[in-house]
């Protein structure tokens, strides 16, 4: 044998090969989103996460839907969502919503709802059963905005600490009951992970800095409330002091990047650049998206970032809850910019 074909055999350490045989096996997604058939197709092959605020309904029937008092013709209520998706108990978990974001301080203001630091989040990763090399297919119960939030939240964290293999199931739980498939009651514990992160990704990221450069520069502010938040008319929610938007940003809801057919799914691509250009944005250019919290604000990221394929979109994670709270922060109201 040759000194070189010695040398390349002597390289592949035992750690080498064990990270290229999991990448080797690690489900391939086919995008940010995945459609309830393909799941089905593929339960065996990916860690399903479901992030709920209320975790007693992932193990709870739920109710018929209430007969209409109006007779034939009158709204017919929806029966809320009840249970999860049937698969190996060591492929689905029930995430918390509380376990998705924390308390954090910024510019000398304590802050709500802020990302995970690496700690937390890698033991939300691990409680999970997802690995560095686990492809992960995250579900809300898509009933209202609130819950697509709430995947598009834990989605965005993962791909800030490098989780490429990742999607959401377009129109979540809600759509996969309605389509009658298996559903299950049982408490379900997923198995350990073992994850390893380094930092965040800056790039998803903006500060109040970031934001203040951006109102005078070239890349656009996004206020991915509803209207009637971004004009200052109504409290939208009670953690921000005061009320209206940042100076020159567009009002861009959130609501719009959805589509409501009984479950919420996501517009395609090619809506959802014509609802920015619609609203005064351009799809391609560099931007920031901000909401109460920054939570809501990962709805507004997701759609341009993931689905449009912007990639210089950020989210101004502190969002109102830190610009409120500095005084020398100005506030537009009652005006469309």
């Amino acid at each position: 044998m040759s000194i070189l074909k010695k040398a390349c055999l002597y390289t592949i350490t035992p750690a080498l090969l064990v990270v290229f045989t999991a990448n080797t096996y690690a489900e391939a997604l086919p995008g940010p989103l995945v459609e309830t058939e393909w799941l089905s197709k593929n339960l065996d092959k990916v860690q399903i996460l479901d992030v709920r605020t209320n975790p007693k309904s992932f193990k709870k029937k739920a109710k018929k839907a209430a007969v209409n008092p109006c007779g034939v013709g009158g709204a017919v209520a929806k029966a809320p969502v009840g249970g999860h998706i049937t698969t190996d108990k060591k492929k689905i978990a029930l995430v918390k919503w509380k376990k998705v974001h924390s308390r954090g301080e910024s510019n000398g203001v304590k802050l709500h709802s802020m990302n995970l630091d690496k700690d937390k989040f890698i033991k939300l990763m691990e409680k999970s059963g997802v690995s560095n090399d686990t492809a992960v297919v995250i579900t809300d119960n898509a009933e209202t905005l609130e819950d697509v939030m709430l995947a598009t939240r834990l989605y965005w964290t993962m791909k800030f600490y490098g989780h490429a293999n990742v999607a959401i199931l377009n129109g979540g739980t809600y759509k996969w009951i309605s389509e009658k498939r298996d559903i299950s009651t049982d408490k379900s514990k997923a198995g350990d992970g073992k994850y390893e992160v380094k930092d965040g990704n800056p790039a998803f990221v903006a500060t109040m800095k970031d934001v203040k450069t951006a109102m005078g520069d070239a890349t656009q502010l996004v206020d991915s409330r509803s209207i009637s938040g971004y004009l200052g008319l109504t409290p939208t929610n009670k953690i921000v002091t005061r009320q209206g938007h940042i100076p020159t940003a567009k009002n861009w809801p959130v609501e719009t990047t959805l589509f409501n057919n009984d479950s919420l799914t996501f517009q395609n691509a090619d809506k959802i650049k014509a609802t920015a250009s619609a609203l005064g944005l351009d799809p391609t250019k560099a931007t920031i998206s901000y909401s109460d919290t920054g939570s809501l604000a990962t709805l507004t990221w997701f759609a341009l970032h993931e689905i449009a394929g912007n990639k210089d979109t950020k989210v101004y994670d502190a969002s109102l809850n830190e610009w409120t709270q500095i005084n020398d922060n100005k506030l537009v109201t009652m005006k469309v910019e």
